[in-house]
């Protein structure tokens, strides 16, 4: 035993020592110390590469991409580090504070534990200090990349050249670029046919080549057939189609117009991909050409299946066979030459030959293009004065001639003043706009087909799921309302994001999703429109959202969850306003208006407000409580301050009633809160009416008693689970009257139910002889005169 004392003494000095050292070891894994290395060297490697690709897009494109995955590691790191901080920092605190000079010692293990929790926050601090000055920098890297990029992107666009009206720029295009044009292409000529001979890369092209016609020229073969089946379906279906057939045909015109481009596109792709056909430069063109090729598909493909200018019955943009026509052939016309434009400006770009080839390329394609548009608006003379208009959904296209203007002026100024870049990427712009948004609407109308009218109630899709899930069709009609609407608002914000990303249809680059607005920041976006700016514009999207949903609630929603008219007004006016009140919260913040100021100045004008606007908020609080209780509903019946009427509008601040003179009343909703309100129709919508007669002394009482009765029961708005009452009120020396009382189905139909009863009465008692009684007068004699 004394033998082993001196080993067991040994090992526990030595795990004492060593308990600090593993605990600091803990603060930072070894995982994550290499990822932090893995960072600063990646880090280092972009600063570095960073000045040597200012001038090139994709280069710019790619360091962003390395340094994106950084920032995302070091930001989990740093979270990490931070949580361990706080739990080392909480344990330390109950560790209590360190005894103070001349006080009794603490006990040594308590000592030694506030030591090593001391070095251990030491040691996390250290490795998070280093973490975040880590991630700054490469935040600020970031940064840099995205402001260089979109330097860049201005600066090309509003590269100023010389005007195409300098006789001197095509006397130096004639003489001098064009020779050295053919010169750079010949010299290309040769190198590819060297590079290509030494291979078997001429054959491959050539298969490919002759596959890529004998394929397009199928795929053409069997579009013309299928235009044929389409037209003499059309002249064989109904006059007017449904939706879900017009969406049909509209993705099969696209299907088919765009299936040869695309069969070229993706052998020209498999070409470059799979087999060494020429330099790298050489397949950059070509898969530059494919991209072209592809686009042009389906831009050619998205117009028609839009627009069908052939058969305005199945047309999915609502508009007139004129415009329907006019924007094909332009579009057709026009993305055609733009794209041989592009292609010109590949076998340029290729050539590496002078900036003016380039320049003369890019003015000719943008003249050409607003030439023939302004062509095919003047040419273009309506049939008719008020043509008429088919189609699915309605687009403002009645403002596409002006804007059309609009558009040929900046294009013709811009040549003029040498803005040579910024006119093509006008024209590219546009007719890329053109495409995304028939793309969209093609998608539209098919989440509408599929999740409004597929999954309605009766539709065999709708029985299918209903009897799959074991739930009710007007279930299954709801969820599919509700995720046709999120995928709606998701089509309407990736089409606008895509619109709103500055890229332009630029040979080699046709890929629009990757850099959705340059990763501008809002702090940056407010420093270039002001706050003031910018809280207008949020206010404004704000209320334009808020309305949309309302009015998908009011519209598509609400209706299917089998609530009254009443809640659903209440939810929409809610909702209406509950999007106003955040619409400007989020306005006054941006502008850094603090809702505590607000709040103060409130307090400072209550006084005010309590004498000035007592009545709107005592109005304004009684609108609440009528959208929370619901006391009258929108189509209830009610009476109120003597006046009876339909409820056709609750707002915070009054009611509106229309009355059966077809005016309408509008009354504060303080008074409805206040007084005594006769709801006729809250709880149930059937009402009793009662009709009274009186009839002669001398009449037959079972035959009144049968008229009266067999009048209620045979009409129509008298509910029949209730049987008409008839009973004696009161007898006179007049006569007998009699009240016939039924239940009505309706409050609304309740002035002509007493009307139809009182004629139908009426004509049975003459029929039958029984007469009405006679107000008979008594004359009183009068004294005998004085």
């Amino acid at each position: 035993m004394r033998r082993l004392l001196p080993l067991f003494l040994t090992l526990a000095l030595a795990l004492a020592a060593a308990a600090p050292l593993a605990l600091r070891a803990e603060t930072i894994t070894v995982e994550e110390s290499q990822k932090v290395a893995e960072a600063r060297r990646i880090i280092a490697e972009v600063e570095r590469d960073q000045e040597a690709q200012a001038e090139n897009f994709a280069g710019l494109l790619d360091l962003r991409e390395k340094i994106e995955p950084v920032r995302d590691t070091l930001r989990e790191i740093v979270g990490a580090l931070q949580q361990r901080l706080t739990a080392e920092n909480a344990q330390l605190s109950e560790l209590g504070p360190a005894p103070a000079a001349g006080a009794p010692a603490e006990a040594a293990d308590v000592a030694a534990s506030r030591r090593q929790k001391q070095d251990t926050v030491g040691e996390i601090e250290r490795h998070l200090r280093a973490t975040r000055a880590l991630l700054v920098q490469a935040e600020q890297i970031w940064g840099e990349i995205n402001e260089a990029r979109r330097e860049l992107f201005t600066s090309r666009i509003f590269a100023h050249q010389n005007s195409i009206l300098y006789p001197r720029f095509w006397r130096q295009l004639v003489e001098i670029s064009l020779p050295n044009l053919r010169a750079r292409l010949g010299f290309k000529a040769e190198e590819l046919s060297r590079g290509m001979s030494r291979g078997d890369a001429w054959p491959v092209i050539g298969g490919l080549a002759g596959l890529s016609l004998v394929t397009a020229g199928l795929l053409t073969w069997a579009r013309r057939r299928f235009e044929r089946f389409r037209a003499s379906a059309i002249a064989g279906g109904e006059e007017a189609p449904s939706k879900a057939r017009i969406v049909a045909l509209a993705y099969l015109v696209l299907a088919m117009r765009a299936l040869p481009y695309l069969a070229v596109s993706l052998l020209i792709w498999i070409a470059v991909a799979r087999f060494d056909v020429g330099p790298e430069d050489i397949q950059t063109f070509l898969l530059g050409l494919a991209g072209a090729v592809l686009v042009y598909g389906l831009a050619t493909g998205a117009t028609h299946a839009v627009f069908s200018p052939r058969h305005a019955a199945y047309r999915v943009l609502k508009t007139d066979d004129g415009t329907a026509g006019r924007s094909v052939l332009f579009l057709d016309v026009v993305l055609a030459t733009y794209l041989v434009g592009l292609v010109m400006l590949g076998v340029v770009q290729l050539a590496e030959t002078h900036l003016s080839v380039t320049v003369a390329v890019t003015a000719l394609v943008s003249l050409w293009v607003t030439v023939t548009g302004a062509a095919l608006l003047l040419r273009y003379k309506p049939r008719f004065a008020d043509p008429p208009v088919s189609g699915l959904i309605a687009l403002p296209l009645h403002l596409m001639r002006p804007f059309f203007w609009v558009l040929a002026l900046v294009i013709i100024g811009s040549l003029l003043m040498g803005f040579i870049a910024l006119s093509g990427f006008v024209v590219g712009r546009t007719l890329a706009t053109a495409i995304i948004l028939c793309l969209a609407v093609l998608i539209y109308v098919a989440i509408d087909t599929v999740f409004y009218d597929a999954v309605a109630p009766g539709a065999k899709a709708n029985a299918t799921l209903s009897s799959a899930f074991g739930v009710r069709p007007a279930t299954v009609d709801l969820a599919g309302t509700v995720i046709g609407g999120m995928l709606r608002v998701a089509t309407v914000l990736f089409t606008i994001l895509v619109l709103f990303s500055p890229w332009g249809l630029e040979f080699g680059n046709l890929n629009p999703f990757e850099d959705v607005f340059f990763g501008v920041r809002f702090g940056e976006v407010r420093g270039w429109l002001g706050a003031a700016g910018i809280a207008v514009i949020l206010f404004s999207a704000g209320l334009l959202v808020t309305r949309l949903f309302v009015s998908w609630l009011d519209g598509q929603l609400l209706p299917r969850t089998g609530l009254n008219d009443g809640v659903r007004h209440s939810v929409t006016t809610v909702a209406g306003y509950a999007g106003f009140l955040v619409a400007m919260t989020v306005a006054l913040a941006v502008a850094g208006v603090q809702l505590q100021n607000v709040a103060l100045v409130a307090g400072a004008l209550s006084v005010g407000i309590g004498f000035g606007l007592q009545q709107v908020v005592q109005n304004f609080v009684a609108g609440l409580i009528v959208l929370a209780e619901r006391p009258i509903r929108v189509g209830d019946t009610i009476v109120v301050k003597g006046e009876e009427g339909k409820v056709t509008k609750i707002s915070v601040r009054a009611t509106e009633l229309t009355l059966g003179e077809n005016s309408t009343v509008i009354v504060p909703n303080s008074d409805i809160v206040s007084s005594i309100v006769k709801n006729r129709s809250l709880v149930d919508a059937t009402h009793r009416a009662t009709v009274r007669l009186s009839v002669a002394r001398d009449s037959d009482l079972d035959s009144v008693f049968d008229i009266l009765r067999r009048a209620g029961e045979e009409h129509a708005n008298v509910l029949k689970t209730s049987a008409p009452s008839v009973s004696i009120v009161r007898v006179s020396e007049v006569g007998i009257d009699f009240d016939l009382s039924v239940l009505c189905d309706r409050v609304s139909n309740l002035d002509r139910v007493r009307s139809d009863l009182y004629r139908a009465i009426l004509t049975a008692f003459r029929a039958a002889g029984i007469g009405l009684a006679e107000a008979r007068t008594i004359v009183i004699p009068s004294g005998p005169s004085s």
